[in-house]
């Protein structure tokens, strides 16, 4: 029969083992801290845009209540000091039926007319009108 070896020698983890539990769990902590921060800023990014919606929606609420749409542009900026430019026109000539009053597209855009639209909606005129 052979000698057994000494079981207190086989008991715990070697360096290399310890080592290498540690990196895996570096890298996971990393990852979820990544995965955190880049969620953090879509949020935030989120949340600047409805802001802006809500306001470029306002902006679009408030000519609405100066009175009768003309066709046209107007000019101004948000509350963080960018522009934005308002383009009334009438939405009639995309419709198969072109008689009728009057089909008011409001569109909102960051910078001037061609700009990245922030607001858009379409505003039946009264058939008085």
């Amino acid at each position: 029969m052979s000698p057994r070896p000494d079981r207190a020698a086989e008991d715990g983890f070697t360096v290399v083992e310890v080592l290498v539990a540690f990196a895996i769990a570096a890298i996971g902590t990393l990852l979820a801290l990544q995965i955190a921060g880049e969620t953090g800023a879509s949020l935030r990014r989120v949340a600047g845009l409805r802001a802006e919606a809500a306001e470029a929606e306002g902006i679009c609420l408030r000519r609405l209540a100066d009175g009768p749409l003309q066709p046209g542009l107007a000019e101004g900026r948000f509350t963080d000091g960018r522009p934005w430019t308002l383009a009334v026109s009438d939405a009639r000539g995309a419709l198969p039926a072109r008689n009728g009053p009057p089909l008011w597209r409001l569109r909102l855009t960051r910078g001037g007319p061609s700009g990245p639209a922030i607001y858009t909606t379409l505003v039946p005129a009264r058939p008085d009108a």
